[in-house]
C-alpha cells in the first residue's frame, strides 16, 4: 500500500506539472482550441503514464493511448467517480477497469485551474498489473538484500566499525569547540573514504566559518570605530523607535549615561522635554526632515537634528526605520551672531566719523569756510576723523589678511625674538614717558628664533604694549618680559592700569569689543587691537591668556611653541 500511495503521489505532481503547462497554453488560446492528443502524447512519454484530458462537459479532448480520430467513440467521463471530484475542485483517485484498453488502472484525475475557473480535468493512469509486478520482486529483492545485508554487515561491521567512530567522535567534539567559538579547531583523518570526505568538508566549512566572523568581526569594529570618530550623533531606530545602532557623541549630546542601550525605546532614554518633544516631532512627521532645538540643561547649547529613512536595497519601498543625525550647531550660531554683529559695528564705527566728517563739511559749504579760525578747527577735526578711518581700515584689512593666512612662504622668515623685543622696547619706552609710566622691560638674551612674519610679530607685541599704557594711569608700570619655557616662548605684557572686569574677560578678543566704549574711542582704539593680537598668535601656532582684576591692572601672556 506504501507503494501504491507513492505512486498516487508521483502521479498527482506529475498531473499539476502536466496542468502547469497546460495553464501557460491557455494564455495564449482558448482552451477548445488547443490541440490535447499531441499534448497527451507528449507529455505521456516524459512521465511513463497514460493522460487523459476531459473538458468540464466530461467529453474527452486528448488521450495518450487512443488516436485523435477514435475519440469521438468514447463514451462521455461525467460521471466517472474520479472525473466528478475533479470537476468540483478535489484531486480524485479511483481503481477500476478500462473497458476502453482492457487493463485495471490506477486512476488520478487533477482539475486544470486557471484564475479561479476549472476549465476541465487532467486523468492520469497507472496499470495496476505493473504495480503487482513490482510489488512481487521489490519484496523478493528486500528478502534477498536483507540475507546479503545481514552476512556483509555482520562481516565488515566489526572490522570497520572503530575506523568509522573514532573520526566521527572527532568530528564531534570539534564541533562543540566550534560552537564555543574555537573556530581555530580542526578534524584530521588518515582514511580515504567517506569519512575523509566529510571531514574536509568540515574544515571547509569551519575556515569559511571563521573567515566570514573574522570579516563580520573586521567590518563591526571599522564601523565602530567610524561612528566613534564622528563628531555628529548617529541614531539608528526601528519602526517602533527601538535604538538598533547608536554612537559615542549621540549619547553625549542626549546625556545617556546608560551604557547599553539597543532595543530600548529612545524617548525614555532623554530627560530634557524640550528636546523630546522635538525629536518626537521629527520622527512621527513623515514631512519633517529636520529640526533645530535650543536646549540649556546641563549648558546651553543648539542642535540641528537630520531625519532620514532607512530602507531596503532589495525593496526601496519598504521602511524598515530611520537615522538620526545630530549636530550640534552652537559654536556655528555664535559666529553668525558674531557676524552679525561685526557688520553692525564696522558700520558702526564707520558711521561716526563719516557724519562727523560730512557735518563739518556741509558747515563749511554754508560760509564757515570764510572763518579762519572756524575753518582750522573744522578742518583739524576732519583730518582727526580722517585718520580715525584710516586706522580703523588697516586695522580690517591686516586682520582679514591674518585671518584669512594670506601670507607667502617668500614672506616667512626666522625671527631673533631678543632683536625684535628691544627694538619694540626703544620705541614705545619714548611713548610710556610722555605718560610718565615706568617701562620695564625684562628679556631673555639667549631666546630661540621663531619662524614665521616679522611685521606680525612685531605689530602683536607693539599692539599688547600700546593698550597697556593706553590704559595704565599716569605714575604706572607697564612691565615686559619674555623668555623660554616647557619647549615654548613666552611673552608677558603687564601693567598697573584699570584692569578688565572679569565679566569682560571672555568677549575681549571679539571684534569691536570695548571694555569702556567711552575711554577707548577717547584714547583712539579701533576696537580691533585684541583681535588682531588673537590671530597673529594663532598663526604663529601658539595661544594668549589674560590674568586681570578690575582696578588692580592686567597681564596678557602670549605662548608660542618652538
Amino acid at each position: 500500500m506504501s507503494y501504491l500511495s507513492n505512486i498516487e503521489e508521483m502521479l498527482i505532481t506529475d498531473g499539476n506539472l502536466v496542468n502547469k503547462m497546460v495553464e501557460d497554453k491557455i494564455k495564449e488560446k482558448y482552451f477548445k482550441d488547443i490541440d490535447f492528443s499531441k499534448l497527451a502524447k507528449e507529455y505521456s512519454k516524459q512521465i511513463n503514464a497514460r493522460i487523459t484530458f476531459i473538458n468540464r462537459n466530461g467529453v474527452v479532448v486528448g488521450d495518450s493511448e487512443i488516436d485523435k480520430s477514435d475519440l469521438k467513440n468514447i463514451e462521455n467521463h461525467m460521471n466517472r467517480p474520479e472525473i466528478k471530484k475533479a470537476l468540483k475542485g478535489i484531486i480524485g483517485k479511483s481503481q477500476r477497469y478500462s473497458s476502453t484498453l482492457d487493463i485495471n488502472y490506477l486512476y488520478v484525475a487533477v482539475p486544470v485551474v486557471k484564475d479561479g475557473i476549472i476549465y476541465g480535468v487532467t486523468r492520469l493512469a497507472y496499470p495496476l498489473n505493473k504495480i503487482n509486478k513490482i510489488y512481487f520482486n521489490f519484496i523478493k529483492k528486500i528478502v534477498i538484500s536483507m540475507v546479503i545485508g545481514v552476512a556483509v554487515a555482520m562481516l565488515l561491521g566489526y572490522r570497520y566499525i572503530n575506523r568509522i567512530t573514532e573520526p566521527i567522535k572527532e568530528i564531534t567534539v570539534t564541533a562543540q569547540k566550534i560552537s564555543n567559538g574555537d573556530f581555530s579547531s580542526r578534524v584530521y583523518v588518515e582514511s580515504e573514504d567517506e569519512v575523509k570526505i566529510l571531514a574536509d568538508t568540515f574544515n571547509l566549512m569551519a575556515e569559511r566559518l571563521n573567515n566570514n566572523i573574522s570579516e563580520l568581526q573586521d567590518k563591526n569594529t571599522k564601523l565602530k570605530s567610524i561612528l566613534t570618530s564622528m563628531k555628529e550623533g548617529l541614531i539608528a531606530i526601528d519602526n517602533s523607535n527601538r535604538i538598533i545602532l547608536i554612537n559615542s557623541p549621540a549619547k553625549k549630546l542626549f546625556n545617556i549615561e546608560k551604557e547599553d542601550v539597543l532595543k530600548e525605546e529612545i524617548f525614555n532614554l532623554i530627560n530634557n522635554e524640550e528636546l523630546k518633544i522635538s525629536l518626537e516631532k521629527i520622527i512621527n512627521d513623515n514631512d519633517l526632515e529636520k529640526i533645530e532645538v535650543a536646549i540649556d540643561e546641563p549648558e546651553m547649547r543648539i542642535l540641528k537634528i537630520y531625519k532620514y529613512l532607512i530602507k531596503l536595497n532589495q525593496d526601496p519601498n519598504r521602511i524598515i526605520g530611520k537615522l538620526i543625525l545630530i549636530v550640534e550647531v552652537t559654536e556655528m550660531r555664535r559666529l553668525e551672531k558674531m557676524r552679525t554683529e561685526f557688520v553692525a559695528n564696522v558700520s558702526h564705527e564707520l558711521k561716526t566719523p563719516l557724519t562727523s566728517i560730512l557735518g563739518f563739511v556741509e558747515t563749511l559749504k554754508n560760509g564757515a569756510i570764510d572763518n579762519e579760525k572756524v575753518r582750522d578747527k573744522f578742518l583739524n577735526i576732519i583730518e582727526i576723523e580722517a585718520e580715525r578711518l584710516t586706522r580703523l581700515i588697516d586695522d580690517l584689512l591686516t586682520l582679514s589678511d591674518i585671518e584669512s593666512n594670506k601670507l607667502s612662504s617668500n614672506k616667512k622668515e626666522y625671527i631673533d625674538v631678543y632683536e625684535e623685543m628691544i627694538q619694540i622696547k626703544d620705541m614705545m619706552e619714548e611713548i610710556a614717558k610722555q605718560k610718565d609710566i615706568e617701562f620695564i622691560c625684562e628679556i631673555q638674551e639667549s631666546l630661540p628664533n621663531i619662524y614665521g612674519n616679522r611685521d606680525w610679530f612685531k605689530q602683536m607685541i607693539i599692539n599688547l604694549v600700546d593698550n597697556a599704557i593706553k590704559y595704565t594711569p599716569e605714575g604706572g608700570i607697564v612691565r615686559v618680559s619674555a623668555y623660554e619655557k616647557e619647549n615654548s616662548i613666552f611673552i608677558s605684557v603687564k601693567d598697573t592700569g584699570i584692569g578688565i572686569p572679569k565679566k569682560d574677560i571672555p568677549r575681549l578678543f571679539e571684534r569691536f569689543y570695548r571694555v569702556d566704549k567711552a575711554r577707548s574711542r577717547k584714547v583712539g582704539g579701533t576696537g580691533l587691537g585684541l583681535a588682531i593680537v588673537k590671530h597673529i598668535v594663532l598663526s604663529f601656532g601658539g595661544k594668549v591668556d589674560v590674568y586681570s582684576e578690575e582696578g588692580k591692572g592686567a597681564e596678557f601672556l602670549v605662548k608660542i611653541p618652538l
